[in-house]
């Protein structure tokens, strides 16, 4: 295995009155403080990632994100890279490091080092 699934990023419209749902109903718990339109929530071997939603998000298709952890997201791109997978441009953010793409049948996928720096 190159890398486990660390979370399962869902794109919702409201990521506060999820994450009180979640918490609440499967009683998962934060696992670090909200960002803005970011909570994560432990759930077992892999997170539940609730991410704000664009205002153009079309929700008549469940919107889901694997995402992959890897220490080294720049090294691990070229590797999936030279294994024929097309990933887009790495992003910066202020806790993390990702990139994104899909799989053959459009199911978006991404690899990232959140949580793992």
């Amino acid at each position: 295995m190159l890398a486990p699934i660390t979370r399962i990023v869902l794109y919702v419209k409201n990521v506060e009155k999820l994450a009180e749902f979640y918490q609440r109903v499967f009683e998962l718990k934060p696992v670090a403080p909200p960002e803005k339109g970011w909570i994560e929530l432990g759930a077992g071997g892999c997170n539940i990632a609730l991410h704000q939603a664009s205002k153009t998000a079309d929700f008549r298709r469940a919107a889901a994100k694997i995402v992959f952890g890897v220490k080294d997201v720049a090294k691990t791109k070229a590797l999936l890279k030279r294994r024929g997978l097309k990933l887009g441009p790495i992003h910066d953010g202020p806790n993390s490091r990702f990139c994104n793409g899909k799989d053959p049948e459009g199911n978006l996928i991404s690899i990232g080092n959140r949580g793992l720096a």
